[in-house]
């Protein structure tokens, strides 16, 4: 067993978790970085479906709508590290980017791997120690001689010491790669409070999605193709919590064998219930109600349709909804077979067509239980962030701790959004903790009481 002494102690080594000790170190204070698993970065590797978007150059323009209710706490580390400055960074250690739809920005190497490389040969060239295999089990405050805090910090490969702690051990999300929330435990222990954590960017697993049930997506009883593999470039997601309007969102959608996935749906799937709640799942009280033509009213649609239908009577629905709308074969299909209206234009009836244009503009799927915390992208909850100072990182409730990345309870959409909250959190702790670590402690404290 060992115990050394640190002037800045790093838990966690996800992106957060090394931009914090690259910051820490550029102001030149000692780092010890640890990281219970095997490896550095292993969440990061998995990012941009492993070819990591790095950012979005769009932020601020999408800034108040991309990270919900809490936006605004980052409104400080994002003008001292904005996303043209991470990719000024990542070009500075050999990584160019370039950006693609939508304001993401990714490397040119086109792979996760390349910026985690760069990382890791810049911490090894500034000096940073990095532990693996070492979980932190418990954070004690110590006092020096001289009155001033440091914090002991318990693994079990050994005791070491910090000036100052920073805890960048992400949230629960894909816990395979480490993230099981242990962190949320550490701030607990220093009397920080937790808000409901909840999975986020995940799929929504839908009722009768099974190969058998029409809801599924099949077209006909007969066994024609079924929905799934299906990508619609946009739609209108509504998402009804007994019967009333809880969010909405619009994006693409991807269905799959156990339901729909796709930018739209996994950004919704933030606001499923949870907890108490979880018993509307049984009820078929969350349900999913999807718009294929969000462009357009559903007055709009119907009176289309009815124009169709009465200059040509005799053409196939088919045929006449083909021409009318940029949709799928097999979503017309599904949508016809369900409103039992796969006829010539002049045998369909009124009530049919009205069920035409409902499973156009309304069609509505129950949501059989929310995702595990396997297939989340990202925690929505943490640390409570009136309790950080959002201009330095700092804990308002213990001295000279800091918290950076997804351990706050700051959320963002797909697109690079939590990574550039990553970056930049991690940035300023880093700087933060830099410029407490070397500080006396009467300066310190003088500083508090402003």
């Amino acid at each position: 067993m060992s115990e050394r002494s640190w002037q800045v102690i790093v838990i966690g080594a996800g992106p957060s978790g090394m931009m914090a000790a690259l910051k820490a170190r550029e102001g030149g204070a000692s780092v010890l970085l640890l990281e219970k698993n095997p490896a550095p970065g292993k969440k990061l590797l998995l990012t941009g479906h492993g070819r990591c978007n790095l950012t979005n150059c769009t932020i601020p323009d999408t800034f108040r709508e991309r990270y919900f209710e809490n936006a605004r706490f980052l409104n400080s580390s994002f003008h001292t590290f904005s996303p043209q400055d991470v990719c000024d960074y990542f070009s500075s250690i050999g990584v160019s980017t370039h950006e693609e739809d939508s304001g993401r920005m990714f490397p040119d190497a086109q792979k996760s791997r390349a910026v985690l490389d760069a990382l890791l040969k810049k911490l090894d060239s500034e000096d940073v120690e990095i532990l693996c295999d070492t979980e932190v089990l418990a954070l004690s405050p110590k006092e020096g001689k001289e009155g001033e805090t440091f914090w002991e910090v318990q693994t079990g490969k050994g005791t070491y010491y910090g000036n100052c702690v920073i805890l960048a051990t992400g949230g629960k999300a894909f816990p395979q790669t480490g993230s099981t929330g242990t962190g949320y435990q550490l701030a607990r222990s220093m009397g920080h409070s937790v808000t409901p954590l909840i999975p986020s960017l995940s799929p929504l697993y839908l009722s009768g999605f099974d190969g058998k049930s029409t809801e599924a997506g099949i077209s006909s009883e007969e066994g024609d193709e079924i929905l799934s593999g299906l990508t619609l470039e946009q739609v209108r997601l509504t998402l009804l919590v007994s019967e009333k309007t809880v969010a909405k969102t619009e994006g693409g959608l991807l269905f799959t064998h156990q339901g729909i996935s796709g930018p739209s749906a996994m950004r919704l799937s933030r606001y499923l219930p949870e907890g108490k709640e979880k018993s509307l799942y049984e009820d078929g009280k969350v349900r999913v109600q999807v718009h294929f033509l969000p462009e357009l009213r559903e007055e709009t649609v119907e009176e289309k349709l009815l124009g169709a239908m009465t200059s040509e009577p005799n053409r196939a629905m088919r045929n006449i909804l083909h021409s009318l709308f940029p949709l799928p074969e097999r979503l017309i299909g599904q949508v016809l077979f369900k409103a039992g209206g796969d006829l010539p234009a002049n045998q369909v009836t009124k009530m049919v067509r009205k069920k035409i244009v409902s499973g156009l503009c309304a069609t509505t799927y129950t949501v059989s239980h929310p995702a595990p915390w396997e297939i989340a992208y990202v925690t929505r909850g943490g640390v409570n962030i009136k309790e950080v100072d959002p201009k330095t990182m700092q804990s308002k409730l213990a001295p000279k701790i800091l918290f950076c990345g997804e351990i706050l309870d700051i959320d963002g959409d797909s697109g690079g959004y939590n990574l550039q909250h990553a970056w930049a959190s991690g940035f300023v702790a880093g700087q933060t903790a830099s410029t407490l670590s070397m500080m006396p402690q009467k300066m310190i404290n003088a500083q508090n009481a402003l």
